[in-house]
């Protein structure tokens, strides 16, 4: 049997409570903030009377949600320029992606960079302008984590609620 003498046992149990505090505090406040954006997006949803059946997060940064009963779309986006935004897929005629990309030339090697991601609506009348909701902003993430497999999804997700 090994014998543990009680100095270094408080020393080991120190240490091993002082590695795990910062993974503890982070992912508390992890939740807290996810928590606070769901309460967020749930409060402006049922201010304007819609049930969203369909939703999706990510990143803790981006939230929508689709009331396919009403047709209409709720966008949140957090961080420091928050977003919130509905949108009536009643008056919408076309939903496109946007995207901006650039070329980079390392050596001989070309890599393009995503700098910006985003749905954009086309509306049925003209004198309105399309209304465009971010899903990627390389200014604020240096990868992407599939947000253009996100933004095809719900480009197929919003067409077929336009057409029924």
């Amino acid at each position: 049997m090994i014998s543990i003498d009680s100095v270094t046992l408080a020393v080991m149990s120190f240490a091993m409570v002082a590695t795990a505090s910062p993974f503890v505090y982070y992912s508390y406040k992890l939740k807290k903030i996810s928590s606070g954006n769901l309460a967020s997006f749930e409060e402006f949803s049922s201010t304007n009377n819609i049930t969203p059946t369909q939703h999706e997060r990510w990143r803790n940064h981006y939230h929508l949600g689709l009331d396919k009963q009403h047709k209409k779309l709720v966008y949140h986006r957090f961080g420091s320029y928050p977003e919130q935004s509905l949108i009536d897929l009643k008056d919408v005629n076309k939903v496109s992606i946007q995207e901006k990309i650039r070329k980079v030339q390392v050596g001989k090697e070309k890599r393009y960079i995503l700098d910006f991601l985003a749905l954009q609506f086309h509306f049925k009348d003209t004198s309105h302008s399309p209304k465009t909701i971010e899903i990627f902003d390389g200014e604020l993430f240096t990868d992407v984590a599939g947000e253009r497999g996100i933004a095809e999804k719900w480009q197929k997700i919003l067409e077929s609620n336009l057409k029924d």
